[in-house]
């Protein structure tokens, strides 16, 4: 399996981490995202959004 990490800490998402997924399909996590919430689509935990998305279910197996 592909081990996915958040973008800005490069630190490698755990199943219980709090994330947001932005309008480009980027995985964040919550504590490193910065910007505007208006780019944000949706938020939960990182297992969640992974069972949620075809397209991340696709990266991941």
């Amino acid at each position: 399996m592909l081990k996915v990490h958040c973008p800005i800490c490069r630190n490698v998402f755990q199943e219980t981490d709090v994330v947001l997924l932005d309008i480009i399909n980027t995985l964040i996590h919550v504590h490193c995202y910065t910007q505007d919430y208006d780019s944000i689509t949706d938020k939960g935990t990182y297992k969640d959004l992974s069972e949620k998305y075809s397209f991340l279910q696709e990266v991941l197996h």
